[in-house]
């Protein structure tokens, strides 16, 4: 393996894991009224 190849599959991994860890977040029940709290901020008026 060529140091590129190293690069690329440590990269792919990291991404991988911070990929799954967000997924995980976003969709653990414990989030979920935080998350639907923020349903509408763009279109909410001050």
């Amino acid at each position: 393996m060529t140091l590129v190849d190293k690069i690329g599959a440590v990269t792919a991994l990291i991404l991988f894991v911070l990929m799954v860890s967000a997924y995980f977040y976003a969709f653990r029940p414990k989030n979920k009224k935080k998350f639907e709290e923020l349903n509408n901020f763009v279109n909410k008026e001050q």
